[in-house]
């Protein structure tokens, strides 16, 4: 996208700020940094479903021929069309690959999640992210904020509220949910209805 889409260089951050919290998932390991890479993992991953929300920016290619409703032939932007997606739909479904391994690796380490429902954990995932999601795009707040500006970033997360910010979070709570289901949808039909039981597949 960087090289070959012009209108979409800046997805180039985008999608390196979604691959970190796959990176980071290829490192964890019980022992002292487990909960730093765990707290890092929970840090950057809403990078990962965030890049959903940069669908918006097709709307900056010329879709119609002026101004009917008859799509634009234009090659160049049906190739930006498809970097953007290339650069979106993988690194989502890796960045949610990475959450169940790293869920897995949560209950296997911890005597305090052993027992607690997965579906509760990726439930509070999805919350989590959400409300990230919704500070990123809206409030323009990033990651890093936690560091540089902690104070200020947890007060704009934590205790300003408005009807929006819960609808919208309602909203992409349940949008992740239907698009795990999808990832689920094989086990599930094959009667491997139990969370944990996908979990193990993967």
């Amino acid at each position: 996208m960087f090289y070959f889409a012009s209108d979409f260089q800046f997805m180039a951050l985008n999608v390196f700020l979604a691959y970190l919290p796959i990176e980071i998932s290829f490192h964890r390991k019980q022992g002292k940094t487990f909960y730093l890479t765990s707290f890092l993992w929970l840090l950057f991953y809403p990078n990962a479903p965030y890049l959903l929300t940069d669908f918006f920016h097709l709307e900056v290619l010329s879709i119609y021929q002026k101004n009917s409703q008859i799509f634009s032939s234009s090659l160049q932007d049906w190739w930006a069309f498809c970097l953007l997606v290339v650069g979106i739909v993988p690194y989502y479904f890796w960045g949610v690959q990475s959450m169940l391994s790293v869920i897995m690796e949560w209950k296997r380490s911890s005597s305090i999640l052993k027992n607690t429902s997965s579906i509760f954990l990726i439930g509070g995932i999805h919350l989590l992210a959400s409300l990230a999601i919704y500070v990123g795009r809206f409030q323009r707040l990033h990651s890093v904020y936690l560091f540089t500006r902690p104070i200020e970033t947890i007060q704009f997360i934590f205790f300003e509220w408005t009807v929006n910010k819960l609808v919208f979070i309602a909203m992409f709570t349940a949008l992740q949910s239907v698009l795990l289901f999808l990832v689920f949808g094989r086990n599930i039909e094959k009667g491997k209805s139990s969370i944990d039981s996908a979990l193990n597949h993967w």
